[in-house]
């Protein structure tokens, strides 16, 4: 939607679903095309593929969502995967693209997921980072009653429930800061960078 109001440059007078439509379908185009261009610099294709809540919960949907996932990484091409803003409505929306990323790195039982954000990871209550979380902790009390999103629709309060959701299922979970150098790198070596969420061994 970010990059469609871009395009647009202008504000529509549609209700709020028609006008989430709109800034989706146009944005999502140029979205694309932008993955298209970066990943193609490194000799990787890319594939597009939209998703509601509805696709996890009818069995068919699952094991054909997951089936085209599987199918893609064994031909080396690399999935995208998003909402589709098109077809949603208020009871098949995901909370927003964290929630999204819990539900695929469940369903394909991944080893890490890696939630990158504009902040450094979880901070505790001095704003200091909290290099990591067991699977059992509960929730920082600060983090539980803000009511103020720090990033993201979501917000830090759901990017924890995920990533302790997924935890729990036995993949490691980080969340780190976009804009740190070789950020996934970092991770995959084992630095030690943002938030851990220690997986439940299973």
């Amino acid at each position: 939607m970010g990059s469609g109001r871009a395009i647009l440059k202008k504000k529509l007078k549609y209700d709020e679903t028609t006008t989430r439509q709109i800034y989706a379908v146009i944005g999502q185009v140029k979205l694309m095309e932008l993955y298209s261009k970066l990943f193609s610099e490194h000799g990787l294709i890319v594939a597009q593929m939209l998703a509601t809540k509805e696709d996890f919960a009818n069995r068919i949907h699952f094991l054909n969502t997951k089936n085209c996932i599987e199918s893609l990484f064994s031909e080396g091409i690399v999935p995208i995967m998003n909402e589709n803003d098109f077809v949603c409505v208020e009871e098949l929306m995901f909370t927003d693209n964290d929630e999204l990323a819990g539900m695929i790195s469940k369903m394909l039982f991944a080893d890490t997921l890696i939630i990158l954000s504009n902040v450094d990871g979880v901070y505790d209550k001095n704003g200091n980072v909290i290099s990591e979380f067991k699977p059992n902790e509960d929730m920082p009390a600060h983090i539980v009653s803000s009511e103020k999103s720090m990033f993201g629709k979501g917000g830090m309060k759901n990017k924890f429930g995920v990533a302790q959701m997924v935890a729990k299922q036995g993949t490691e979970v980080v969340i780190a800061n976009s804009k740190e150098k070789d950020v996934i790198k970092k991770i995959l070596t084992g630095e030690s960078i943002g938030t851990k969420f220690i997986p439940t061994k299973s």
